[in-house]
């Protein structure tokens, strides 16, 4: 078996120990120095990403109870903030459009954020590329369906849990973490993996809460291509759609509420439960209702603690009535149809 000895006081121990056992000397005592200083380097010179990186790094050499852990974790959550509203430096002209003048300046200035939109939009690809992704996709929708239009459904409603996904993917890594592709898990959703998760209130909500908006992003669009064609069954769509998103606001288990609960106060809790079960009697959202309950009952049993971030509160607050508003939106459609399938009247 692997030993490490303590350059301290000489004692061996296991090799997965972080502190030696007698005189709680840090094993990895180098290392975690030579990343703190090039965390402070990068910090300095305005690479907060990079500085966030080394700083990560660190984490999994120390004592998850030690007061440099601590130390650590406050550091992360002070600059997680200033990640996310890191800008990349602008790009230069390329040469041959340079060597046009005036006329190539104009050019690469409108086609700039054209390119930089596409890179974003891109993301939406990525995990489609991925085979697991892919099988777990058909499977799950191959368990969804009846027939072929439970099918198209299936496929639509999947596809608005991958972009839901996405919305965590992007959020993931807009911080600087690594995050694996979308999964799903057939007959329940998906899920990506983050390398670790943001310390900062804000950045913990922001991450939470990215993957309902995109979802209802997405659901905005199926409900507008039901319009748009005057087919029921898309706006059938969105109708589940807004329901799953509000699902996962529920403040249970690793679902999206949870842990964005886990950034608000005992009051701001409260609030957007009671919002909820307004928007949720409002819509006939049985999600809604459902996360809002859930919402007042954690504001006493087992409430967060701390002041509650008021970007979180904010967010949350219009996930929920955006949701149940999309919700509503999409049943009413969907009743234009006399008996709820086929084409929207007057289509």
């Amino acid at each position: 078996m692997t030993t490490l000895r303590c350059a301290a006081c000489g004692t061996t121990a296991p090799a997965h120990f972080l502190a030696c056992p007698r005189c709680r000397a840090l094993f990895h005592a180098e290392e975690l120095s030579a990343l703190s200083q090039e965390a402070d380097s990068l910090e300095a010179r305005g690479d907060v990403l990079g500085a966030l990186d080394r700083l990560r790094a660190m984490e999994p050499l120390l004592p998850a109870t030690s007061t440099q852990t601590t130390q650590l974790r406050a550091r992360l959550a002070a600059l997680e903030p200033r990640a996310a509203g890191q800008k990349a430096a602008p790009s230069k002209v390329p040469r041959w459009l340079a060597g046009l003048g005036a006329a190539g300046v104009a050019v690469w200035k409108f086609a700039a954020p054209l390119l930089a939109l596409l890179s974003k939009t891109k993301l939406l690809f990525v995990g489609l590329l991925k085979l697991p992704t892919l099988l777990s996709f058909f499977v799950s929708a191959a368990l969804w369906s009846d027939g072929l239009s439970g099918l198209g459904l299936a496929v639509l409603v999947l596809l608005s849990i991958y972009v839901h996904e996405v919305g965590h993917t992007w959020a993931f890594r807009k911080y600087g973490i690594a995050v694996s592709a979308p999964m799903f898990v057939p007959g329940l959703g998906a899920f990506v993996r983050g390398a670790s998760y943001p310390k900062s209130p804000a950045a913990a909500g922001d991450v939470a809460l990215s993957g309902p908006w995109w979802g209802g992003v997405a659901g905005l669009v199926v409900l507008a291509a039901g319009l748009g064609t005057r087919e029921a069954w898309l706006c059938g769509a969105a109708v589940l759609v807004a329901e799953v998103n509000l699902f996962n606001l529920l403040p249970v288990w690793q679902l999206d509420g949870a842990r964005a609960t886990k950034c608000l106060s005992p009051t701001q809790v409260l609030v957007v439960g009671g919002v909820g079960l307004l928007a949720g009697a409002l819509a006939g959202s049985p999600m809604a209702l459902l996360s809002g309950a859930g919402l007042v009952v954690r504001r006493w049993v087992a409430p967060p603690e701390g002041p509650g971030d008021r970007r979180t509160f904010v967010f949350l607050l219009a996930l929920v009535l955006g949701l149940s508003a999309l919700r509503f939106g999409a049943h009413l459609a969907l009743g234009a149809s006399p008996a709820g399938t086929g084409t929207l009247a007057g289509g």
